[in-house]
């Protein structure tokens, strides 16, 4: 994948593991009379793109200006009504843990319970709670979606807004309902065309591959909603008692 920055050009190599990295020998590139130079990490539309897609920088980026802006809300959070933090805490916060948060899909849970540890601490912010108190009757109370939810839920929007053409269409191309000449079930039910991956640790992870895969995993109903509100409230309640039940 190549970025550009002005007369600048970057050059990563996507492996699925480090070992296999190690292994790759590239010379330099020339694209244009430009040399291009080999980079581990590139940043593109503010994501920080490692060569091996754990997204080590990026999250641990994200985590140090959440964490620094939950610090500074706790300093006047005394002068405040508990609405006007927990407004402070979707703008100042969760800006930045989902933006782009699909990408994360599939990453070590270790990865994952680094943003949630952030949201954990914006929830005790907000609700007044010890640290030794346990967090789950704390998300449940202000009815956020953990982590690895608010992932799914953003990936499953995309999808939807792709089945219906409200994405652009090289999202739509990647969702492809089910036809079949036969009267199938599958081919009446909303369900999307998964398909076959040779290797989990990148292609699992892919657009193409999961967001079919987690569409065809919620209840017909969800998939089946009329408009995009409709579907959001749905999936919502349903992720959220998944993942509390």
């Amino acid at each position: 994948m190549k970025g550009f920055n002005g007369m600048k050009g970057y050059d990563i190599i996507r492996e699925p593991d480090v070992v296999q990295l190690n292994k790759v020998e590239c010379s330099d590139v020339d694209v244009g009379g430009a040399a291009v130079e080999k980079v581990n990490i590139v940043k593109n539309l503010g994501v920080n793109f490692d060569s091996v897609m754990n997204f080590d920088k990026h999250i641990s980026s994200k985590i140090k200006i959440a964490f620094h802006n939950i610090h500074n809300i706790k300093k006047i959070s005394k002068y405040l009504t508990r609405a006007s933090v927990e407004r402070l805490i979707h703008g100042l916060v969760f800006s930045h843990l989902d933006y782009c948060n699909s990408l994360l899909y599939g990453l070590h849970n270790f990865q994952i319970q680094r943003c949630q540890k952030i949201q954990n601490f914006a929830a005790r912010l907000i609700c007044g709670t010890g640290y030794r108190d346990h967090i789950t009757p704390v998300l449940k109370n202000l009815h956020w979606l953990p982590t690895e939810s608010r992932i799914q839920y953003k990936i499953l929007t995309l999808v939807y807004k792709s089945v219906s053409g409200y994405a652009p269409i090289y999202l739509q191309t990647l969702c492809n309902r089910k036809t079949s000449s036969y009267s199938l079930r599958s081919c009446d039910s909303n369900e999307l065309v998964v398909p076959r991956i040779k290797h989990k640790t990148l292609g699992g992870r892919a657009f193409a591959y999961v967001g079919p895969a987690l569409w065809n995993s919620v209840p017909r109903e969800i998939r089946e909603s009329s408009t995009l509100i409709i579907f959001k409230r749905r999936l919502k309640t349903y992720l959220f008692e998944l993942a509390f039940r």
